[in-house]
């Protein structure tokens, strides 16, 4: 009796693991050959049938694109710019037992030209797809994709900081939104007009007196993060030494920007303000 319930238990125990098999792993590897194969032949219609009907597609920019129908149409209108080849490498998968869903992750590289132009494409990223069964055919529920690469927020922002480094003026002002909502970290100098609403405002109230009341004011160690669709963070360091006192800082500083249209949008600061505070007196 005692060997049965034990046989019983192990029966038990053996329906609780996970579903996954070697065969699901053989069929998500098969499933990512068979998406390169239609993507290089330009075989947008193959593409959505590989799409659940409410799918959802989100692309490094944080751009979402719900349906199989409309993913289709997306793929149809870059085969017809673009002239690119697709490479996947699979790396991990893995089964949800409360979802019923097999999760894979990989890499992803594009690379090619557009037809207008001959513009090289060069896009490189990682990607993660939720995929579910239905009637016996494997198909992307979910996928998100990452650039590995500066995007094109981040090419703004790092144009921004380079401009302001050479003191171009005009290139600064380029890059802000005529209605940019800027604010400075609480209990900072130069938050005394927070919101500053505008660029003339801005390169006023903000950058102009930091020229008149300090000797050097350098940003360091720039390194910039895309966080969100249309936001990026900057961590970086201020460098700076204050005309009147004398005295230097080296304050930890991180900026969020948010941006719509290639433009800056809204800006906040994060700095350490008692050090500057410090310095000023």
């Amino acid at each position: 009796m005692k060997k049965l319930m034990l046989l019983a238990a192990l029966l038990g125990l053996a329906l609780l693991l996970p579903a996954q098999t070697v065969s699901d792993e053989a069929d998500m590897h098969n499933f990512a050959r068979r998406f390169m194969a239609a993507y290089n032949a330009g075989d947008h219609t193959a593409l959505g049938k590989m799409y659940t009907a409410d799918a959802v597609r989100t692309d490094p920019n944080g751009t979402q694109i719900v349906g199989a129908d409309n993913i289709a149409a997306y793929f149809a209108e870059q085969f017809r710019k673009n002239n690119a080849t697709l490479l996947l490498r699979q790396q991990h998968t893995s089964w949800s037992e409360s979802q019923g869903t097999l999760t894979t992750t990989g890499t992803y590289a594009v690379y090619g030209k557009q037809y207008v132009y001959d513009i090289e494409i060069d896009i490189n990223g990682t990607y993660t797809n939720t995929l579910v069964k239905q009637k016996g055919e494997w198909k992307i529920a979910r996928s998100v994709l990452v650039s590995t690469k500066p995007g094109e927020h981040a090419a703004v922002i790092d144009a921004l900081y380079k401009a302001f480094a050479e003191g171009d003026i005009p290139a600064v002002r380029a890059r802000l939104d005529a209605n940019v909502v800027w604010n400075e970290a609480e209990n900072y100098p130069y938050a005394d007009n927070n919101p500053y609403i505008g660029p003339d405002a801005v390169l006023n109230g903000v950058f102009g007196r930091i020229g008149a009341e300090w000797e050097y004011w350098n940003l360091t160690g720039i390194q910039l993060h895309e966080v969100a669709s249309g936001k990026v963070l900057a961590t970086l360091r201020y460098e700076a030494k204050h005309k009147k006192t004398g005295k230097v800082i080296d304050a930890q500083t991180a900026h969020l920007f948010t941006l719509k249209g290639g433009k800056v949008i809204a800006f906040q600061q994060f700095t350490d303000t008692k050090q500057v505070a410090e310095a000023i007196r």
